[in-house]
């Protein structure tokens, strides 16, 4: 399924990621890049994972929960039932307070097993706009969603200090322990093994 996405989003996702060497990249840069080339699916599988390594990323999770609604209205509109309530009951899950996506999937299954023309789901009930606004406003807005937390992802170098890294994101060797809070799996962080994927929070 594919969207259409306005040219000037696109344009801000690729000034944002052509900022440079001195602006940190967002961890979740290569999902926004699925999402805005309309790759819904593959922004889903990439959210997904980001959720499975980071668990408390709940900015990566509502994103998620919106992809999944488009994805989920997208394929009651082309008749895949089955596949609409998999994603819209997933995307519930994850969007708790929508109460839309309970009644669109009972309606999808409805379609599906008993389909009725006094049943149809209307044109207005599948319309993605809301949700797409919700994804371009995690990403790149400053709602309570985009400040859910964004960071980088560093792996680390041989020999590589947590002060080393934090000159690199911050210019201060002095926040090293914000890049520590953010990574508890750590016992000592002065201890860096090569290789160790560590989150870098990135300032708003």
């Amino acid at each position: 399924m594919r969207l259409r996405i306005k040219l000037s989003a696109a344009l801000l996702f690729l000034t944002l990621s052509a900022a440079g060497p001195l602006c940190a990249q967002d961890a979740l840069d290569k999902g926004a890049g699925f999402f805005l080339s309309g790759r819904v699916d593959s922004a889903i599988t990439f959210f997904s994972a980001a959720i499975k390594e980071n668990p408390k990323d709940s900015r990566a999770k509502e994103i998620l929960g919106y992809c999944l609604a488009i994805k989920g209205k997208g394929d009651i509109q082309q008749g895949q039932y089955a596949q609409a309530r998999a994603a819209l009951a997933r995307a519930e899950e994850l969007l708790p307070g929508n109460r839309d996506l309970k009644l669109l999937g009972l309606l999808a299954e409805l379609e599906e097993n008993a389909p009725t023309p006094s049943i149809m789901i209307s044109t207005a009930a599948l319309d993605a706009t809301a949700e797409t606004n919700a994804v371009f406003e995690c990403l790149f807005g400053d709602g309570p969603c985009a400040k859910g937390g964004r960071y980088s992802v560093h792996i680390v170098r041989e020999g590589e200090t947590m002060a080393e890294i934090a000159v690199k994101y911050y210019g201060d060797f002095s926040q090293w322990e914000k890049i520590w809070a953010a990574n508890p799996q750590l016992s000592n962080p002065h201890r860096l093994e090569k290789g160790l994927k560590l989150l870098i929070p990135l300032d708003k």
